[in-house]
């Protein structure tokens, strides 16, 4: 009797060892579910703080040098330099939404596109502006799918056009389309423009919004899609 007892026993053991640690798995799980979403919301606002904080800096050295800010910490300046910034924000905007019909926003924009060196990149930041603020997609044509930053790793990527053929000439290679790789969490921070062979760039069954919100929310957003599907 000795011996199926001891059996028993070590097969009970080896059950609630079993269970323990599926129960510690999935709270472990459970609590990375929880608490990674927290920590990338805050890592990513801790970037964004500290960027705009360096941006800030050069305001806020002018302020100390005209006198507005002479005399306060570092933290204080910036501080100030915010609050100019973002009153004259403020100003723009009710200036183009209430004030006089001047189409003022039309002459900014043409005054930025004139300038040399500077009009391409205001282009460029403001048409992914309006992809960020406005919905507006129309510059992207379409999702695409892309091997990059290297074989075998798949990166969203957006048509933009069909690449002009010295470029198809100068790579060697035959029909290729231009597409844009959007860094994540914040595309107006950047991104790669690639142009690459027809043949390596792959359909994918998705909107040009779909894609941007999935780079947005670095991918949770198309996790959420597949969970609504399947539910």
């Amino acid at each position: 009797m000795s011996g199926p007892d001891f059996e028993s026993v070590v097969e009970a053991a080896s059950q609630e060892q079993q269970e323990v640690r599926r129960d510690l798995q999935q709270t472990i799980l459970s609590g990375l579910a929880l608490t990674v979403p927290f920590f990338v919301t805050v890592l990513v606002l801790l970037w964004t703080l500290d960027a705009f904080s360096s941006a800030l800096a050069p305001l806020a050295d002018l302020l100390v040098v005209l006198g507005p800010a002479e005399g306060e910490n570092a933290v204080v300046a910036r501080a100030m330099a915010a609050a100019l910034v973002f009153g004259l924000i403020l100003a723009v905007g009710f200036a183009a939404q209430h004030g006089p019909d001047t189409e003022l926003s039309r002459r900014i924009d043409t005054l930025m596109e004139d300038l040399p060196g500077i009009g391409s990149i205001y282009t460029g930041v403001e048409r992914m502006s309006d992809v960020m603020v406005s919905g507006d997609t129309e510059s992207f044509q379409e999702v695409r799918l892309v091997e990059f930053p290297r074989e075998g790793c798949y990166s969203i990527a957006f048509l933009t056009a069909d690449t002009p053929p010295e470029i198809e000439d100068a790579a060697g290679e035959g029909e290729m389309l231009t597409v844009f790789v959007p860094m994540a969490p914040n595309p107006v921070t950047g991104g790669h423009l690639l142009n690459v062979p027809t043949d390596r760039v792959y359909d994918v069954e998705m909107s040009v919004e779909e894609g941007m919100q999935a780079v947005v929310t670095t991918g949770i957003s198309i996790d959420d899609g597949v969970r609504d599907a399947s539910a």
